[in-house]
């Protein structure tokens, strides 16, 4: 990457920064199957000092069946809603209109944003997340038996059937963290809202991990320049490198389980907004 810096490849480098902006504000395929959205913490140098800041990263699966960076903005500061509320309406500027799901984590207040901006979309929280919080609420023991439960609720039928297993769920641990098992039962059909996707990929549209293929790229970058990015034009480069090789490469051909079931998750979208047709 040394030599990728040097100043006798600023074109290149430039090439990557104006292609990143430019992604965040080129017009958009008005239908999605699926957005996934998450935000990285990161680190730059600026001046003698490093500034905390956020990439705000969505990706969207298209009716195609690609996978494609849609926005991947850097701020500084921590994650807030601000932001997110900025990156969605932009996606909606930019001429996204019908939607069937949109993955996050439960960032506070994010899912009454993005249930407003896409009210005929189901919103999944992310149950990987999920899993990692019930470590922090719970004892090794309970939170042990508590994600072996989830992991069960990924094999059920439908979102329906998956109503009472989730209800013994709260039951069950309802006296083990009463806050955090009253927020999860509130949220509870956002927890099981992957369900009613074609089975052979509803476990890829449970989580943000799609996210995190380019989240582990810039990761890697990161480590390798000593824990943060040098200047946030470092950063811009760094990340529009990554998209460029994640769609170039193995983002260049759909998944074969996303390809088995296109055709029935393209069914399910046509039905949905066939009253628009």
């Amino acid at each position: 990457m040394a030599s990728f810096l040097s100043a006798g490849t600023r074109c290149p480098r430039r090439n990557f920064i104006d292609d990143l902006e430019l992604r965040n504000t080129r017009p958009l395929d008005p239908d999605r199957l699926a957005l996934f959205l998450d935000a990285k913490y990161v680190e730059v140098r600026e001046g003698d000092r490093l500034r905390p800041g956020g990439i705000y990263l969505v990706i969207g699966l298209g009716r195609d069946g690609k996978k494609r960076v849609l926005a991947s903005l850097f701020r500084f500061g921590r994650e807030n809603l601000e932001e997110w509320k900025n990156v969605l309406r932009s996606l909606i500027e930019r001429g996204l209109r019908r939607l069937l799901l949109v993955i996050h984590d439960d960032f506070s207040g994010l899912l009454p944003i993005t249930k407003s901006l896409f009210p005929q979309a189901d919103v999944q929280l992310c149950i990987v997340h999920l899993q990692r919080n019930a470590k922090s609420h719970f004892t090794k023991t309970d939170a042990a038996e508590f994600n072996q439960r989830i992991r069960a609720l990924k094999s059920t039928w439908n979102a329906e059937v998956a109503a009472i297993p989730f209800e013994d769920l709260g039951q069950r641990f309802e006296s083990h963290s009463p806050s955090f098992m009253r927020e999860i039962r509130k949220k509870r059909e956002h927890y099981r809202a992957f369900l009613n996707s074609p089975d052979l990929i509803r476990r890829s549209l449970s989580t943000t991990h799609v996210v995190e293929a380019l989240n582990s790229q810039l990761e890697i970058m990161r480590r390798n320049s000593g824990g943060y990015f040098h200047s946030e034009d470092t950063l811009k480069l760094k990340l529009g490198l990554a998209v460029s090789q994640l769609e170039t490469g193995r983002w260049r051909r759909v998944a074969a389980s996303v390809q088995n079931a296109l055709d029935q998750f393209n069914a399910i979208f046509q039905s949905r907004f066939e009253t628009e047709e």
